[in-house]
């Protein structure tokens, strides 16, 4: 597991006691935690690293990790990723993968996973599926294009809820600048936050789709571990789970 430190030399120490008039064994509490913000402002490259590890681990100089990095600056948040093995469709069989899921506070909702040539994850990795969904009650006359595109639900109050599949991250980013977006969702927005793993199963030596109640209670678990402020802006409220 990796860990963050903060980079302090005896100088750095040295300086603030100039600077305070007196020697660190004085310092009081607020002085301290003045002194402690000073010196993380100097490992904002270091604290950046560190967490894209924290959340990507070693896939965060793949190409996989580069896109999701590339979300983040435009604002999306992880909030969450989890680790599965493709179930054995195809060339896939057994092949780890990453599923992440991210949100953006303006209240869209992006879901992909992971491929790669190999078995196992590696610099190779890159995005396999993915999912942009949102709900929206206009558009710029620059995404008129991107609106055509995509599956569409239109609500009695005017508003429409958007998903595209294998959405180019230039892409987002003009939907971002032209659109405006709607919150919360309305609670009959379809999306589908489930991997390979989540749908096939393998019993008695057989591959089997699960059910389709089984298949919602496993997109419901995830979604629970949202946290509630997101599950309410995307139309999740308790009475929506049962």
């Amino acid at each position: 597991m990796s860990t963050f430190h903060l980079n302090i030399q005896n100088d750095d120490v040295y300086r603030w006691e100039q600077k305070l008039g007196k020697s660190y064994s004085n310092w009081s509490e607020s002085e301290k935690i003045t002194f402690l913000m000073s010196m993380a402002s100097k490992d904002l490259s270091a604290l950046d690293t560190y967490i894209n590890h924290l959340q990507l681990g070693d896939l965060a100089q793949t190409p996989f990790g580069k896109k999701i990095l590339e979300l983040q600056s435009m604002g999306f948040r992880i909030i969450m990723t989890n680790d599965f093995k493709y179930a054995g469709m195809a060339d896939s069989a057994l092949k780890e993968a990453k599923e992440i899921i991210l949100f953006h506070p303006a209240g869209l909702l992006y879901y992909a996973t992971s491929t790669q040539e190999g078995l196992s994850l590696g610099k190779n990795t890159d995005i396999k599926r993915s999912e942009l969904y949102f709900q929206a009650s206009s558009s710029s006359r620059e995404a008129i294009e991107l609106l055509s595109r995509g599956s569409g639900t239109t609500y009695s109050d005017g508003t429409f809820f958007k998903s595209y599949s294998g959405i180019k991250n230039e892409e987002i980013k003009t939907i971002l600048e032209s659109f405006q977006f709607v919150k919360p969702w309305n609670s009959k927005a379809s999306i589908s936050l489930l991997n390979e793993a989540d749908v096939y199963q393998k019993r008695n030596g057989k591959l089997v789709v699960v059910s389709d109640d089984e298949a919602m209670i496993r997109q419901m678990e995830k979604i629970d571990q949202f946290p509630e402020e997101i599950k309410n802006d995307l139309g999740f409220c308790k009475a929506k789970q049962r």
